[in-house]
């Protein structure tokens, strides 16, 4: 039998003998640019779901894709954060017409990793949007076993966000933070918002450290406490002030840009943690004498439990929705970007 892997890599082949014919509408990225697309409806393998997308989210890796600062090959059906109802299983626990949510990516199930349930770290796992097409399209084809039912409590638009939340929680479990304790967060977007909701339900004390006003204003709408705006405020010391010189021993970069682990050395005290989230696919410089010789720890997370994540959005933990920020049909998909890549944008869905 063949991989998961290997199926979904047969995805170009499988299509033209068995789907001539039947075609869907895609957001498709080409060296000129996006533009929406007949492709071929992927076909529904053995131990796959066959999702009817309805809303995907469009994250800093799509616009990174999408401006050539992470190269992927082309043409390219984008996102990877999904939700969607179940047009066709193969699979006797997945209903057809069950609201889902799939995660990024695609497993092996072989490999030293999966072995050890580390499946996000697989060694030839293929990624949503990014090694095989996303769910910027009205169907998608993916393997049962990264499936996830949504409950009654969490439609369409809010399981957009199981994805991004479930890699928060994940950075919160790895980069724990005892109760009260400060926790740093740097970048006022989508992630950092969600990060600081995720560390503040845990029961840390968050400083949002941003600079844009709206973005901000919402943290404050979100019941977060110690909010401040770089750009008024001394947000060093405000830091240092807050853990008796020191500076927080935890300090999440979620700036999405090159400067933001300069930003976090900066604050972060001797022995500290720095959690990296920013993925914009640029190279960058710091200073790694001062890593060395304050011991400090430098920590990358990817992925995170679905299951989790689907929780903490059932029983209310975090509020969601009032990131979302615009959203735009399949057809104005072009635009959608362009939006997203404004400073003061939080998060946009494309609704399918």
């Amino acid at each position: 039998m063949r991989s998961y892997i290997e199926a979904f890599i047969a995805h170009d082949e499988d299509c033209a003998l068995s789907h001539k014919g039947d075609y869907m509408q895609s957001l498709v990225l080409t060296r000129d640019g996006l533009q929406v697309a007949d492709t071929p409806i992927p076909p529904l393998l053995p131990g796959n779901v066959r999702i009817e997308v309805r809303s995907v989210g469009i994250c800093s890796d799509d616009l990174a894709i999408w401006k050539g600062h992470i190269e992927a090959n082309l043409p390219l059906i984008l996102g990877h954060e999904i939700s969607g109802v179940v047009h066709e299983s193969s699979v006797p626990e997945i209903q057809p017409g069950t609201l889902v949510t799939t995660e990024a990516e695609i497993f092996c199930g072989q490999c030293w990793y999966c072995r050890r349930n580390q499946t996000n770290l697989c060694s030839t796992k293929q990624s949503l949007g990014y090694t095989v097409d996303g769910g910027l399209a009205e169907f998608l084809s993916v393997p049962a076993d990264i499936v996830h039912a949504l409950p009654e409590g969490i439609d369409s638009r809010s399981g957009t966000f199981v994805e991004p939340l479930a890699a928060a929680i994940h950075t919160a479990e790895v980069t724990t933070a005892e109760s009260d304790e400060v926790v740093a967060v740097l970048g006022s977007g989508k992630l950092g918002l969600i990060i600081s909701q995720v560390y503040d339900a845990m029961g840390a004390e968050v400083f949002l450290i941003g600079r844009n006003r709206r973005q901000l204003g919402l943290a404050k709408q979100l019941g977060l406490s110690n909010i401040v705006n770089m750009q008024e405020t001394d947000w060093k010391k405000a830091l240092r002030d807050a853990t008796s010189g020191v500076g927080p021993r935890v300090v999440i970069e979620a700036t999405g840009s090159p400067d933001g682990v300069t930003m976090a050395l900066e604050v972060v005290r001797s022995r500290g943690v720095i959690a990296i989230k920013s993925t914009h696919g640029k190279l960058i410089a710091f200073d790694t004498t001062d890593i060395v010789t304050r011991e400090i720890t430098i920590q990358g997370t990817s992925g995170g439990s679905f299951d989790r994540a689907i929780d903490f959005l059932d029983k209310g933990r975090i509020e969601v929705k009032r990131l979302i920020s615009k959203e735009f049909t399949l057809e104005k998909g072009a635009e959608a970007f362009a939006f997203a890549d404004e400073p003061s944008t939080t998060k946009v869905l494309v609704n399918i």
